[in-house]
């Protein structure tokens, strides 16, 4: 395969309710997709979508990135077995041109794109040899109590294998209580709670102590030092999971053992190739593979479900796809509580160009 051509087209998408990024109050999403041709006229798309207040760069610096390094691929044959292979020479060439992350992830699932229509397969078919059918979903909780408990309920009654709800905005105290809650209405649904690093190392083990007896599927991310959670752990049990952490440089040298999950969210840890090592090397200690989105478009939603599909089908966080009013892509399947692969990935995206 040889790619030949490339365009680049920001996007600016209508949020169905504002959301607070880094303080700001944000009523849009905004990103750059990635549209790479070949020589049979078949085109593979990414999304470049840093996502404010977690990423390093900007769209407007995402985009230029792009720009300067894509000319460096226009007329060259790739081997689809190098491009495949996250650990390739290919991979590290790319790793060393330095992409900003959300850029690379865009490059990583444009290319990845091709080469499976190239093959003949679906996304996650090439990314996998034997991909799961079903891929189960996990919804986002936001909101007071009130409204968390009672979307918790309707979580339950669709058949939800697991829902995530931030903690670390209130007391501990009341954290604590809204978890039982919610656990309460999600039934046997697996409840995962994140709280962005915002306890100290005593506040968690206070956390830790009063949702004693309620079954958590992990929390991630309670203190802003890594080094507290094995400690966490070991002295609590409560189940750490890591997120912010993988996107630091070195950070997957915390991926050990006692941890319960390794969240993995492409936009962020930089890229399609960087999530499938990162997965590969929590798998190889006992760790889960949790692919999560950053808002993004569909386009980039869709790589991240592919991605999902690939390491080990955990309920992936797709629930962000509520938030858009309008997409550049028609309505994906990601309202409900499992996604058909197969239907999803039959056919390449039919992208409206912004």
């Amino acid at each position: 395969m040889r790619v030949t051509a490339f365009d680049l087209y920001p996007y600016r998408l209508p949020l169905a309710d504002p959301v607070v990024w880094n303080g700001e109050r944000r009523e849009t999403r905004e990103g750059v997709l990635l549209r790479l041709h070949d020589e049979r006229g078949r085109a593979g798309w990414g999304d470049a979508a840093p996502l404010p207040g977690f990423s390093r760069e900007t769209v407007a610096e995402a985009e230029a990135a792009l720009r300067a390094l894509l000319p460096a691929l226009d007329g060259r044959d790739l081997d689809a077995r190098d491009v495949l292979r996250p650990d390739g020479p290919f991979h590290t060439a790319l790793d060393a041109a330095g992409l900003p992350s959300s850029a690379r992830f865009a490059l990583d699932l444009a290319l990845a794109d091709l080469i499976a229509q190239d093959l003949g397969r679906t996304l996650p078919q090439a990314l996998h040899p034997d991909p799961p059918v079903v891929l189960p979903l996990n919804g986002l909780l936001m909101g007071d109590r009130e409204a968390v408990v009672a979307h918790a309920g309707r979580l339950a009654a669709e058949g939800w294998a697991a829902a995530k709800l931030k903690v670390g905005r209130q007391a501990v105290e009341d954290d604590a209580e809204t978890a039982r809650a919610v656990s309460e209405a999600l039934g046997g649904a697996a409840l995962r709670l994140d709280a962005n690093r915002a306890w100290t190392a005593d506040q968690a083990r206070a956390f830790a102590r009063a949702v004693e007896g309620v079954p958590l599927d992990y929390v991630e991310e309670p203190t802003p030092d890594p080094g507290d959670h094995p400690a966490l752990w070991l002295d609590t049990g409560l189940p750490v999971a890591l997120d912010e952490t993988l996107q630091e440089p070195g950070g997957a040298a915390h991926v050990r053992g006692w941890a319960a999950a390794a969240v993995l969210k492409p936009t962020l840890v930089g890229g399609l190739a960087a999530a499938l090592r990162l997965a590969a090397a929590a798998r190889a200690v006992g760790v889960r593979a949790v692919l999560s989105a950053s808002f993004e478009s569909g386009v980039g939603l869709r790589g991240v479900a592919a991605i999902a599909a690939a390491t080990g089908a955990e309920p992936a966080g797709l629930d962000t796809y509520r938030w858009l009013v309008e997409d550049v892509v028609p309505a994906l399947p990601f309202d409900r509580p499992r996604v058909d692969l197969p239907a999803l990935f039959a056919a390449p995206p039919a992208v409206r160009i912004p």
